[in-house]
């Protein structure tokens, strides 16, 4: 969910850099499509150009594996009862027990 919300709103800036771009530059008739490969192709270029880290960058720590969790619940709490779960109608919007609350002032 969290990549989507990320992307959309990288193409709503991409697509607001655009409009600009072609509000400045009347006399070009660039295409939305053809502008993203090239923003594209200058971000791909930058990467490249960059030559070694600097000694100022952070370096990483190595990655370290770590075991996977249990593929059950260890303690059981979690499994079985829901089959025969009930639902319990408690609210007045679920015709329940209970009154509609009134409005004091």
């Amino acid at each position: 969910m969290v990549k989507k919300v990320v992307l959309y709103l990288l193409n709503c800036a991409l697509f607001n850099t655009f409009f600009v771009y072609r509000t400045i530059n009347t006399n070009k008739k660039v295409k939305y499509k053809n502008f993203l490969h090239e923003v594209g192709r200058s971000w791909i270029s930058e990467v490249q150009n960059q030559s070694e880290p600097n000694s100022d960058d952070l370096q990483l720590p190595e990655k370290e594996t770590t075991t996977r969790g249990p593929k059950q619940d260890p303690s059981g709490r979690l499994s079985g009862g829901f089959r025969i779960h009930k639902l319990e109608k408690n609210c007045w919007w679920w015709g329940g027990k209970k009154e509609v609350p009134s409005k004091t002032v």
